[in-house]
């Protein structure tokens, strides 16, 4: 070979790569690669396809879906319907205390207004007052028991309150016992008792009437039956949005299951919007109506009765006794002011009005001397009295108390059996709604097997 050849050889060996000892030039991947733009990593379209769900999967998923939807809403809706009748029965039993509260207020003043009355008497009361008198403190501590039985929250307070008329009660009796003898000290033990029923007794009951006015007004609202509403319309669309999307995807308009399912929901959602509805109205109604008629009619008993506690000790003061009076104005107004808010029983206020214009002729004799003839306009039963009046005005008014308390008991009871009815009919329409979805799609499923 010649030197140039040999040059030329050298040249070509010098510009080729030496290749590694055993190894072979890999032939390029025919596959391409894609970079995830949000990972930035490469995926092939076999492992996409790996993870996109098939048409079947995407029916049982729907199904699934379909069958929680109508479980959760039956179980939801039935629970708290249940909630809202176990609510109103605490609504019912919160007023009963309520009014029970106000009972005791009413006989404890009333109990007060008799022994004031018969003491001005002097000497051995009649028997009539205090066969009035034991009955109402009777009633008084019966129902104190009672109010501490039916609830548990009222316990203490209403043994702070026992103790406190034992204590008027023992006040009344030595007063009592001083009066017979003929003692002025008779006179300063009933005042004490008095004052003490006042300052120490009644701000409780006070406390204990807006406990439990506070309680009934909590337990009767109606927020969580819009909840359900909500949920339930909620549950719908979703329903609807499948039934749509089995439309698209299987070219057919109505799937005769997820349309029953759609109706179940759609009427139980029309349910609920009743229910609420109408328990909404039910409850504004009781609280304007019966309830708010309790509270008024309470209250106007209780300032009357301490009204009529005022004038006897008015009496007794004989010539001191403007406090008695200020006090006496000023629970005589809020008894007008009370009674003629009761548009349904305008006899009371001329009975109050009757009852006030004696009280203004006895005022007129104590003023002008004639203290004897006032005691005895004040104690009397003649129909022209104080006492005669008084009576008159005070049993109307407790007969409309019993009556309006009755009523508002009534209307709370009636509205339990509504929302019971109301639990068991989304308890089984939300088992409908789940089981006639599931058939629907099922019968979209079987076009796979």
């Amino acid at each position: 070979m010649s030197q140039a050849s040999q040059q030329i050889g050298a040249a070509e060996a010098a510009a080729s790569p030496p290749a590694a000892a055993g190894a072979t030039a890999a032939a390029p991947d025919a596959t391409p690669t894609t970079v995830s733009p949000l990972s930035g990593s490469a995926s092939t379209p076999a492992k996409a396809a790996e993870t996109t769900m098939s048409t079947p999967q995407r029916l049982r998923l729907l199904s699934l879906g379909v069958v929680v939807v109508g479980l959760v809403i039956g179980v939801i809706g039935a629970l708290i319907f249940t909630y809202l009748a176990v609510s109103l029965s605490r609504a019912k039993a919160d007023t009963a205390q309520l009014i029970r509260v106000q009972k005791i207020q009413s006989n404890l003043l009333s109990a007060d207004a008799t022994a004031t009355n018969a003491f001005l008497v002097g000497g051995l009361e009649p028997p009539a007052q205090r066969a009035a008198y034991d009955q109402a403190m009777s009633s008084t501590s019966s129902l104190i028991a009672e109010a501490a039985q039916a609830q548990r929250a009222d316990g203490t307070a209403l043994a702070a309150l026992n103790q406190q008329v034992l204590g008027y009660a023992a006040m009344i009796e030595q007063a009592r016992a001083n009066n017979r003898q003929g003692l002025p000290v008779g006179a300063q033990y009933l005042r004490n008792a008095s004052a003490q029923l006042r300052s120490e007794a009644l701000p409780v009951l006070d406390n204990l009437v807006s406990a439990n006015a506070a309680r009934a007004a909590d337990e009767m609202t109606v927020g969580a039956g819009y909840v359900v509403l909500v949920l339930t319309l909620l549950a719908l669309g979703g329903v609807i949005a499948g039934q749509i999307w089995l439309a698209r995807r299987f070219k057919r308009k109505i799937n005769v299951g997820m349309l029953a399912s759609s109706i179940v929901l759609f009427v139980l959602a029309v349910v609920s919007l009743i229910v609420v509805v109408q328990l909404h109205s039910a409850l504004n109604q009781i609280s304007s109506g019966s309830l708010a008629a309790v509270n008024t009619a309470a209250d106007a008993r209780i300032d009357a009765n301490d009204a009529k506690s005022n004038e006897s000790l008015t009496l007794i003061a004989r010539g001191s006794g403007q406090a008695f009076e200020a006090a006496w104005k000023s629970s005589a107004n809020s008894v007008t002011e009370s009674v003629g808010r009761l548009t349904d029983k305008p006899e009371l206020v001329s009975q109050w009005q009757a009852y006030t214009d004696v009280h203004t002729q006895i005022r007129a004799l104590d003023d002008g001397g004639q203290w004897d003839k006032a005691v005895a306009k004040a104690t009397g039963s003649a129909s022209d009295s104080s006492n005669t009046a008084f009576g008159a005005f005070d049993s109307n008014l407790a007969g409309y108390l019993d009556s309006v308390s009755q009523d508002a008991s009534d209307s709370l009871a009636a509205e339990q059996p509504g929302m019971v009815v109301a639990a068991i009919l989304f308890l089984l329409g939300g088992v409908a709604a789940a089981l006639l979805g599931r058939r629907g799609v099922t019968e979209r499923l079987r076009e796979y097997r």
